[in-house]
């Protein structure tokens, strides 16, 4: 069966390749520790490291990650990435990240199915699974209506500014698997 043309739009959001031209983002992005409780980020990325990134071929086999930037109407909005890629398995966690003054319309939803979409059509995996901080009411509600189920808990998993912080379990068996 052949894969659908729009595979990566969903009304005006759509997923595209990490380009040359999204180091600044990525560097807003990745570099800003708010959200470095939530990627486990310890230190800032390198201009360099960040070029190489957006400039070179991701392979998802070799990597085990894939990276998306999420355009809304043309901008670039935030980045939705497959990880812990597992071929065998046909496995892989999701994250998301909408920037601050992108969120609240809907786009890390539509920008969520988009990323499942292809996870199920194109690379045919048979489940996807998030680790969600329990505080973060939005991302468990965004997980929830996109059909991923808690599976689990962590308690005192991540250690923050704030103190010790459990993180959800979220995992979402895909429907087109052999």
């Amino acid at each position: 069966m052949p894969l659908p043309s729009d595979l990566l739009h969903s009304g005006p959001t759509r997923l595209r390749a990490l380009q040359p031209e999204d180091v600044n983002h990525m560097a807003a992005w990745e570099n800003d520790p708010t959200h470095w409780q939530v990627t486990g980020t310890v230190a800032p990325y390198s201009r360099q490291a960040l070029e190489a990134l957006c400039s070179g071929h991701q392979d998802l086999y070799t990597a085990g990650q894939l990276r998306w930037i999420i355009e809304e109407e043309g901008c670039a909005v935030g980045a939705v990435d497959l990880y812990e890629f597992q071929a065998r398995d046909q496995r892989a966690g999701i994250g998301i990240l909408v920037q601050p003054d992108a969120r609240g319309r809907g786009i890390a939803g539509r920008a969520l199915e988009i990323a499942l979409r292809h996870a199920e059509c194109a690379l045919l995996l048979h489940s996807v699974h998030a680790e969600v901080h329990a505080d973060h009411p939005g991302s468990i509600a965004l997980f929830e209506a996109a059909g991923f189920q808690e599976v689990g808990r962590y308690s005192d998993w991540t250690r923050t500014t704030e103190g010790w912080k459990d993180v959800v379990l979220f995992q979402r068996m895909m429907l087109t698997s052999p």
